[in-house]
C-alpha cells in the first residue's frame, strides 16, 4: 500500500518542481544562507525563525545567522518587501495555510500572519508562516516532534541540506484543532502545539455554561430554574434552567451582551447547559421533549429554541457575535422537525454515545454516521468534540491510540464539511504520545495514513526497540476493541473490569514486551522516551497489586515497595510523563483562626454504620490522649483516580503529602499546632474513613452540594451553637432512581424536620431552633418506597459551621474565628 504521511500530503502545488538547480542550504557542515524577517514581523514568524535556526543547526552543525535586513542567499520568512520583490504574496492562501517557493539562490516561506493582538474575521490567529516552517522541517529536514520536553525531537544528522526548487502550498481543513487535556498549560507543550500546526483562526468558546445565571438567583427569579416533581429546584451542582421561560431568556441573553460590550475583541459566547441530566418539567418545556430513536428522551427542540432565542436577541446589539452550544447527551439528536437556527449559532457535535472506544462496535459507527449527515443538513455551522479513543486515569494503564476508530473517524470529518475539531488527548505522556501524536497529523490532514503516521511514530519515538513497542500497543489496541465489544454496557470510565480483563490480564505480556525493547535500546533519547512509559507501569502495578490482580508481583520489574512508590510519585508529581497530580485542594479556612473543641458524645447517638465518602474531603481532626491519632482507609474504589491527600496544621503549614491506600494508615504527628487538616483529592473514588485517638469531623463546604455520601450511608451529626435561632439544611439526590428521606432530630429527641428526596432532587428547609436545642442534632438518612439510596449530598446554611460529624463518640465542634 502507498502510504501518504499527512506533512507530505500538500494542499495544492502551484509552480511544481521547475527544473532549476535545487539550493544547497547547507553543505558539509556549512552555509552562506541567513535566515530573514522583517523588522515587526508578528510574534508567530519570530518563533519561526528561531525553530528553523535551531532545527538546521541540529541537524547539520550549521547555524544560519537571523536578520532583519534582507541578504542573499536567504530564507525569507513572511510577508515583506522581500517576498513581494519576488512577486510572492499570500493571495488565495486561506488563513494558517502557507506557500513554501524557491526564488533564484533564495527560499520563501510564508502564510497569513495575524499581527499581535490582532484576530482573524473568525475571532482567532493565523501563523501561517510558522505552519510553513514546521512543514518544510518536517518535509526536508526530517524532523518530527514525537513528544514535548528536551527528548521530544527527533532530527537526523545529515552534513548537507539541499531542497529542490520547488513551490508548494497548503492550509488546514479544520479552522479549529484542539488536542486539549495534554498538559498545554505548560511552555513546552504549548511549543509542541505550534509545531504541530495546531491552532485556530475561528475561535469558538463552547463550554458547559449554565452557570452564567448564577444561583443566588433563585431566591429572586425561582422560575429561571428546573421545575421537577412540580417546584422549581434549588441549583446545586451541574443546575439546570427554565430554557422556556421568556425572563431567563432575556437575563441570559443579557448576560452575553454585557460579555461582548466588556470584551470587545471577543467573537463568540457559549450557551451550553450544564452537564450531567435534571432537565426542567415545566409544561413548556415539555411540550419541546420528544423521544430519540432508542427510545430515549431528547430534549434538541427545546435546547435549540433556547440557543436561537438568546441569540436572536444579542443579535441585536452585537450582529457579529457567535453563539455557541453543544448539541450532546440528550440533545445529540436532530429534531425530528427541521428547525431553523439564527445565523449566528454555533453548533458543536458532541456524539457522547461514542466516548472512550465504543465505536468499536459496528452499530455504534453506523448511528454517528447517520446523525453526522442530520447535523450537517442543519447547519453548516458545525464543529466536532469527542474523545473516542481516551482512557484518562491516574492509575498509569496506557492509552490505546485506538487506529481503527481514528481511521474511521477523521475521513468522515472532513466529508461532513466540519469546522473545527476538539478531540481530547490524555496529559500523561509517557503512555500517551502515540495516540496525542495521530491526533495532532490528523487535525491538520485527516485523510493522512493513520498506521503510517504511528508505524514512524514508534520507528523515530524507540528506534531499535520499535517492533516491540508496536506489539505492545497493537495488543493494547486489540484488546481495548475486544473488551469493548464482549461489554456492551462499557464507558469511556476505566472500570474496574476493563482494568482487570485489559490491563491486569495483559500485565506480563506488556512486560515483556517493554523489557526486550529496553535491552536494545541504546539512544539516549529513545531510552528517557521509553523510561517514561516505563514510569507509568510502576505506577499501573502499584495499583494492580493493590486490588490483588497481580500474581507475583514482588516478581515483577516494576514492582515498588509502598514506600518507594510514594517516594517515587512524590518526586515526579508534575511530571509530563505521568497524568499529573492534581494537588489538593486548600482547606477553605484561614490560618490560625480555626477552633475544634472535641464535644461530648452526641446525645441521641446511634451506631455508627459503615459510611462512604465520594470525591474531594476535607477532614479537621483533633488527636486525644498520648496514642499516636492514625487515619485508616478502606472500601476504596478509584474510577480511574490515583486518591491523594495533603496534610495541614492549623496554621496553614504543610505536613506532608501521599496517596490515599488501605494498606497504609497516615499517621498524624504528635507534634504541632491541632487541629490537624486532612485535605482528599479524591475525584469521582469512594472511600470509608475511620480514625482512631481522635475527635473528627468532615466539611460540606467543598462543593456547592454539601457532603456527598455514596450508597452506605449513617446517621450524621452537626453543631447548631447556642444563639441561632432558625437555619437551612438541605438533602439531595437523583430521584427516581436514587432517592433518599431524611429525619432531623434535635438534641431534645423532638423530629424538628423531614426531608424527601424520592419525587424532587433538592429539598432543602428552614429549620426553627427551640429552647434548649443548642448541641449535636442528628439526620438519619433512610431508603424511599422508590429508588435505593446511592449518591446524597447534605448542606448546611451559611447560619451553621458547615462540619459533620460521622462517628458520635468522635463528634468535633468546628468553628473559625474573625
Amino acid at each position: 500500500m502507498n502510504r501518504v504521511l499527512g506533512p507530505l500530503a500538500f494542499w495544492w502545488l502551484l509552480g511544481g518542481v521547475t527544473g532549476a538547480a535545487p539550493l544547497e542550504i547547507v553543505r558539509g557542515g556549512q552555509t552562506s544562507y541567513v535566515i530573514y524577517h522583517a523588522p515587526g514581523a508578528p510574534s508567530s514568524v519570530a518563533a519561526a525563525a528561531a525553530d528553523l535556526q535551531q532545527y538546521i543547526a541540529a541537524s547539520t552543525g550549521a547555524k544560519p545567522e537571523i536578520v532583519t535586513d534582507p541578504r542573499e542567499p536567504m530564507i525569507c520568512l513572511g510577508v515583506n518587501d522581500a517576498a513581494a520583490k519576488a512577486d510572492l504574496s499570500v493571495e488565495g492562501i486561506p488563513p494558517e495555510g502557507y506557500r513554501i517557493a524557491a526564488r533564484g539562490a533564495n527560499l520563501y516561506i510564508l502564510g497569513p500572519d495575524t499581527a499581535n493582538g490582532v484576530v482573524t474575521p473568525g475571532g482567532g490567529t493565523s501563523a501561517g508562516t510558522r505552519n510553513g516552517v514546521s512543514a518544510f522541517l518536517e518535509r526536508f529536514v526530517g524532523v518530527r516532534w514525537l513528544m514535548p520536553g528536551e527528548h521530544g525531537d527527533y532530527v537526523p544528522r545529515s552534513a548537507d541540506l539541499t531542497v529542490p526548487d520547488a513551490d508548494l502550498a497548503d492550509a488546514p481543513i479544520f479552522l479549529n484543532r484542539r488536542v486539549p487535556y495534554t498538559q498545554e498549560s505548560r511552555p513546552e507543550v504549548r511549543q509542541w502545539w505550534a509545531r504541530q500546526k495546531l491552532g485556530w483562526s475561528l475561535y469558538l468558546q463552547h463550554s458547559h455554561n449554565w452557570t452564567a445565571i448564577p444561583a443566588g438567583e433563585f431566591d429572586a427569579h425561582p422560575d429561571w430554574f428546573a421545575e421537577r416533581g412540580g417546584v422549581r429546584v434549588p441549583p446545586t451542582g451541574r443546575y439546570k434552567l427554565c430554557i422556556t421561560n421568556a425572563g431567563l431568556i432575556r437575563a441570559f441573553a443579557d448576560v452575553a451582551i454585557r460579555y461582548f460590550d466588556a470584551n470587545p475583541a471577543a467573537s463568540c459566547y457559549s450557551l451550553s447547559p450544564a452537564d450531567s441530566a435534571g432537565w426542567c418539567e415545566c409544561t413548556q418545556c415539555r411540550a419541546l421533549y420528544e423521544t430519540d430513536p432508542n427510545g430515549h428522551l431528547s430534549i434538541t427542540p427545546a435546547v435549540l429554541t433556547f440557543y436561537n432565542a438568546v441569540a436572536k436577541l444579542v443579535a441585536a446589539q452585537h450582529p457579529d457575535k457567535l453563539l455557541a452550544g453543544y448539541v450532546y447527551a440528550d440533545y445529540v439528536f436532530p429534531p425530528q422537525k427541521p428547525i431553523k437556527l439564527e445565523p449566528n449559532v454555533f453548533l458543536v457535535w458532541a456524539p457522547s454515545f461514542d466516548y472512550g472506544f465504543t465505536l468499536y462496535r459496528p452499530e455504534l459507527q453506523r448511528q454517528w454516521e447517520d446523525l453526522a449527515a442530520q447535523w450537517t443538513q442543519v447547519t453548516q455551522n458545525i464543529a466536532y468534540y469527542d474523545l473516542p479513543n481516551c482512557v484518562h486515569n491516574d492509575l498509569g494503564a496506557p492509552n490505546p491510540p485506538g487506529l481503527k476508530i481514528l481511521e474511521f473517524l477523521y475521513p468522515r470529518l472532513k466529508q461532513s464539511k466540519m469546522k473545527g475539531v476538539y478531540v481530547y488527548g490524555n496529559p500523561a505522556w509517557g503512555h500517551s504520545a502515540p495516540m496525542n501524536y495521530l491526533l495532532a497529523k490528523l487535525a491538520w490532514d485527516p485523510d493522512a495514513d493513520a498506521e503510517a503516521l504511528l508505524d514512524e511514530f514508534f520507528e523515530k519515538a524507540y528506534e531499535a526497540g520499535a517492533p516491540e513497542m508496536k506489539g505492545f500497543f497493537r495488543l493494547l489496541d486489540a484488546e481495548t476493541e475486544r473488551y469493548f465489544v464482549e461489554q456492551p454496557t462499557e464507558t469511556y470510565v476505566l472500570s474496574a473490569g476493563r482494568l482487570k480483563d485489559v490491563y491486569a490480564r495483559n500485565f506480563p505480556q506488556l512486560e515483556q514486551l517493554y523489557l526486550a525493547a529496553e535491552a536494545k535500546v541504546q539512544d539516549p533519547d529513545a531510552k528517557a522516551r521509553l523510561a517514561m512509559l516505563g514510569d507509568n507501569l510502576k505506577v499501573l502495578h502499584w495499583n494492580l497489586r493493590q486490588q490483588n490482580l497481580l500474581e507475583n508481583p514482588t516478581a515483577s520489574a516494576f514492582y515498588l515497595t509502598d514506600q518507594a512508590f510514594f517516594a517515587f510519585l512524590s518526586e515526579n508529581r508534575q511530571s509530563l510523563a505521568l497524568t499529573p497530580v492534581a494537588p489538593s485542594s486548600r482547606p477553605p479556612f484561614t490560618p490560625g483562626k480555626l477552633v475544634a473543641r472535641p464535644a461530648e458524645a452526641a446525645p441521641n447517638a446511634e451506631d455508627v454504620q459503615p459510611c462512604l465518602l465520594r470525591g474531594d474531603q476535607h477532614l479537621v481532626i483533633a488527636p486525644t490522649g498520648d496514642d499516636q491519632s492514625e487515619v485508616r482507609f478502606s472500601n476504596l474504589t478509584t474510577r480511574g483516580k490515583l486518591v491523594t491527600y495533603a496534610l495541614l496544621d492549623a496554621q496553614g503549614k504543610d505536613l506532608g503529602a501521599g496517596v490515599v491506600s488501605p494498606d497504609a494508615p497516615v499517621a498524624l504527628p504528635t507534634e504541632g499546632a491541632a487541629p490537624f487538616c486532612m485535605v482528599i483529592a479524591g475525584g469521582s473514588a469512594s472511600f470509608q474513613v475511620e480514625i482512631t485517638n481522635a475527635h473528627w469531623a468532615v466539611s460540606g463546604r467543598l462543593s456547592d452540594q454539601g457532603l456527598h455520601l455514596l450508597n452506605r450511608v449513617t446517621p450524621v451529626y452537626f453543631e447548631v451553637p447556642a444563639g441561632v435561632a432558625a437555619f437551612h439544611l438541605q438533602m439531595e439526590a437523583d430521584p427516581p432512581g436514587e432517592t433518599a428521606l431524611g429525619r432531623l432530630i434535635t438534641p431534645t429527641g423532638r423530629e424538628a424536620a423531614s426531608f424527601d428526596c424520592s419525587a424532587k432532587s433538592v429539598d432543602r428547609q428552614g429549620v426553627a431552633v427551640q429552647a434548649g436545642e443548642a448541641g449535636f442534632w442528628k439526620l438519619i438518612i433512610e431508603k424511599a418506597p422508590i429508588g435505593v439510596i446511592d449518591d446524597v449530598y447534605i448542606q448546611q446554611g451559611d447560619e451553621l459551621g458547615g462540619f459533620f460529624s460521622l462517628a458520635p463518640e468522635q463528634a468535633l465542634s468546628v468553628t473559625q474565628t474573625k
